[in-house]
């Protein structure tokens, strides 16, 4: 049997294991394998300024019929690489095609979010981009109904400038948010985000207040902040009583080098959260383990558990050569 009398599911399967250079090969020798092959070679797009294939972008804003095939597109150009006006225009005209998108991750320009207007992709699950959110972004995420993750102003362009308001019908199922806390302000609320990482930006107890409007809870949280870290612990505990896992970096600055009390303030600020179980500190891990004479009762010490503790509620040990313990 010749390979153009395979029935088409035959022809999916030999595709699907052969390296993208065999499937552009295959595409252009045998008209009845062209479909499949360039179907599984354009499902996963990724492009980069050092592999030197910007091409495909024009391949796929001139020929629609393969941008559809496109379930995941990624470009990613480092700083220092430059591309014109017209060339975006291409971007954006290739996207437009790209109705079926998953997952999109589009780090260029960071003044370029014009590209997304007038693009809807009601199939997006991920969306990731250097952008401010801007009136651009904004209207973009009213026609990605389907989205769960979002990353956006993720590396402080937007730093400063007010966040465009997103409207209440937008990303209503929204469960992880990456990018700056004024972004965050604007995002989470009312919608049922889970985890959070700011990466510009400051978590100030207006901001943890605004991000404690999730619907869901927040369970991870992951941010730099000014404030007095057990101040700021405390705050989360009473807001954010969901929390797992926080991983805090502190720019605060002490009056002077913290000291047993210091320590002592945020283990008990820890055992305000019920279901906290991993915490870190400007590098400084922190686990915890229950004590045996009450389910009630903690013990956190800024690394792992390694070994049993006294069992009493009032036993606490200080080293200055080894780990920190507390117990409440």
């Amino acid at each position: 049997m010749s390979f153009t009398m395979l029935p088409l599911e035959l022809i999916d399967v030999v595709c699907a294991n052969l390296a993208p250079t065999d499937l552009a090969h295959l595409s252009y020798i045998c008209s009845s394998a062209h479909q499949a092959a360039q179907r599984k070679l354009y499902r996963h797009v990724s492009i980069s300024s050092s592999r030197r294939n910007l091409g495909v972008v024009l391949t796929l804003a001139r020929k629609p019929q393969i941008a559809h095939y496109v379930r995941s597109f990624s470009m990613e150009l480092d700083s220092y690489f430059t591309l014109l006006r017209p060339f975006y225009r291409q971007i954006s005209r290739a996207l437009a095609s790209m109705t079926e998108l998953t997952s999109l991750r589009l780090f260029v320009d960071p003044t370029a979010s014009w590209v997304l207007k007038d693009i809807s992709l009601p199939r997006l699950v991920h969306f990731a981009c250097p952008f401010n959110l801007d009136s651009h972004v904004s209207n973009f995420l009213k026609h990605t109904p389907a989205l769960l993750e979002l990353e956006v102003d993720s590396v402080s362009c937007g730093l400063g400038r007010p966040a465009s308001a997103l409207a209440p019908s937008s990303v209503t199922q929204l469960q992880h948010f990456v990018g700056s806390s004024l972004a965050a302000e604007v995002t989470i609320p009312s919608r049922p985000v889970q985890s959070v990482q700011l990466t510009a930006g400051d978590l100030t107890e207006e901001v943890a207040t605004r991000l404690s409007e999730s619907t869901a809870g927040i369970a991870i949280l992951s941010a730099t902040t000014s404030s007095a870290p057990a101040t700021l612990l405390q705050l989360l505990s009473q807001r954010m009583q969901c929390l797992v896992h926080v991983q805090l970096l502190t720019t605060y600055s002490f009056p002077e080098a913290p000291d047993v009390t210091f320590y002592e303030r945020i283990a008990g600020a820890l055992n305000a959260f019920p279901d906290l179980q991993t915490f870190e500190l400007s590098g400084m891990h922190w686990g915890s383990k229950e004590l045996k004479d009450s389910d009630r009762h903690r013990v956190w010490q800024s690394q792992p558990l390694k070994s049993e503790l006294n069992s009493s509620p009032e036993y606490l040990e200080i080293d200055p050569y080894s780990d920190l313990f507390f117990a409440y």
